[in-house]
């Protein structure tokens, strides 16, 4: 059988077309046209002196492909550059270095988030990004940042304090040894320079200094953990484990489309559903019809206001295996349900018709939200002649408490409709819409990880892989012949 030529030192009669290198039908093409629609003037302003800069619309291809790729690495985009065809096509075989990548991707915030928007505003007029229904949820991702780095504020003033201790000790050292080198050669002799120790010594008292500067303006108690590398980095509880992370979040539709991306030092997320909400009403000029979060987006503060903007929320009080069943303080006692309370006059019946009326008020604050609560009681002495009190409460001698926010109303009409078949199957769509998502990007995009450090660098970074997932789904559709793009121009 003959063999096909094989010569490596082939030259072509003709230049050969660029556009060939890629098939037709690859997605990366359908990537570079979506991007093309995106308007790039919020990127730095290129100056009329030195080397003319890259494109901007070149340089977002790249960067978005990469993200979209799971190539997170600048210096491995640069060796892609050089070697895969698709990388190259993208670029047009420009070949910029990984210092120019990394600084494009953190020091253009308000461009990234202009492109985020844009990139849902094409996926809104093709049909997609319906926030009739949208779904959100948070998940820690581990910082740029070691364990090792992490102490609390009170271990780093003590040892900033052995830091200056050392300093003292080798600026010492260094003078007495001058002092002994001046007696035997002579003042006029050099040797009098500073040590390098001293150097690494000074650079670090720096960094914690900045660091306890940090904690002081941030509030930070005296046993919060802080990083030496990155400041702004949560000790957060994910599992079994604790890691230095930040709480990035999501919000998405039922086509899985990001509309909402952020991330927030708190490992808790009551204080994220307001800030969600209205991040939506600004992306897309809407609030979602309905929204579906689970319990950590809860609070009598956050069903309230989610009802005051006439959404439809299905939050839960409990997981979701526990929804709709009966919550006891103990398996023997009677539940707040079976307390009936009378709004008008303010005050609860028991099961036995005995009035419980309001006797304390008082603020429960925690350390990222506070409610005020009233106490309702008995007279005393009610319930220890009452035959159910073994029912009702271990404290005969103060009698069973009842206690109401401002916000059980609401809390109650959350129950009953999440308790509901309809509620359920509605809160059920959770983890088929927000979940996946998260799945997706950190295995397919390998996010992991942070690379950049500190909170607004890593919003940047979070951003851009929200974008580059939502392209790929816009990609996907068009593909499967679902959508088409709008006209360009």
């Amino acid at each position: 059988m003959p063999l096909r030529p094989y010569d490596q030192e082939q030259i072509f009669l003709l230049p050969p077309s660029l556009n060939e290198w890629v098939r037709h039908d690859h997605p990366a093409r359908v990537f570079s046209e979506i991007i093309d629609r995106v308007y790039t003037r919020p990127f730095r302003e290129p100056k009329e002196e030195g080397r003319p800069a890259y494109h901007p619309k070149m340089m977002l291809k790249v960067l978005l492909w990469e993200y979209a790729t799971g190539i997170r690495s600048s210096r491995k985009v640069e060796e892609k550059l050089q070697q895969d065809v698709v990388f190259m096509w993208l670029a047009g075989l420009e070949k910029t270095d990984f210092r120019t990548l990394c600084l494009f991707r953190s020091a253009n915030r308000e461009a990234v988030e202009r492109v985020f928007a844009d990139v849902i505003t094409i996926a809104r007029s093709m049909g997609m990004a319906n926030i009739g229904l949208v779904a959100m949820d948070g998940s820690k991702v581990r910082a740029n940042s070691g364990i090792d780095s992490f102490k609390t504020v009170g271990d780093w003033k003590k040892t900033l304090e052995k830091a200056k201790c050392e300093a003292r000790r080798i600026i010492a050292e260094a003078e007495r040894i001058d002092k002994e080198e001046n007696d035997r050669y002579g003042e006029e002799a050099r040797g009098n320079e500073l040590p390098k120790e001293i150097e690494k010594t000074e650079d670090r008292i720096k960094k914690i200094e900045e660091l306890l500067e940090r904690a002081k303006k941030l509030g930070r108690e005296e046993k919060a953990r802080m990083s030496l590398t990155d400041q702004e980095a949560g000790f957060m509880h994910k599992r079994t484990t604790s890691i230095p992370a930040y709480n990035a979040q999501l919000a998405v539709t039922e086509d899985q489309i990001i509309i909402h991306a952020d991330v927030t030092t708190e490992p808790v997320d009551v204080n994220q559903t307001k800030i969600a909400v209205k991040c939506i009403e600004k992306q897309t000029g809407e609030t979602p019809g309905i929204l579906v979060a689970d319990t950590g987006y809860g609070g009598g503060d956050n069903i309230k206001y989610l009802e005051d903007n006439d959404i439809d929320a299905y939050v839960p009080e409990e997981g979701e295996r526990n929804i709709g069943k009966t919550k006891r303080p103990r398996a023997h006692l009677y539940g707040k349900e079976a307390f009936i309370y009378h709004e008008q006059e303010d005050y609860y019946s028991c099961p036995q018709g005995e009035k419980l009326s309001p006797v304390a008020m008082s603020r429960v604050k925690g350390k990222y939200s506070s409610r005020e609560i009233t106490t309702y009681r008995t007279e005393r002495g009610i319930c220890a002649k009452c035959p159910c009190s073994e029912h009702c409460t271990t404290s005969k001698k103060l009698g069973r408490a009842i206690t109401r926010d401002g916000y059980e109303a609401s809390r109650e009409r959350m129950r009953a409709k999440i308790a509901s078949e309809e509620g359920k199957a509605i809160y059920g769509k959770r983890k088929c819409m927000v979940e996946p998502v998260i799945g997706q990007i950190k295995t397919r995009c390998g996010f992991w990880q942070f690379l950049l450090r500190g909170l607004q660098k890593v919003r940047i970074e979070w951003k851009i892989a929200a974008t580059a997932h939502n392209l790929l789904k816009i990609v996907g559709a068009i593909m499967r012949k679902e959508r088409l793009l709008p006209a360009f121009g």
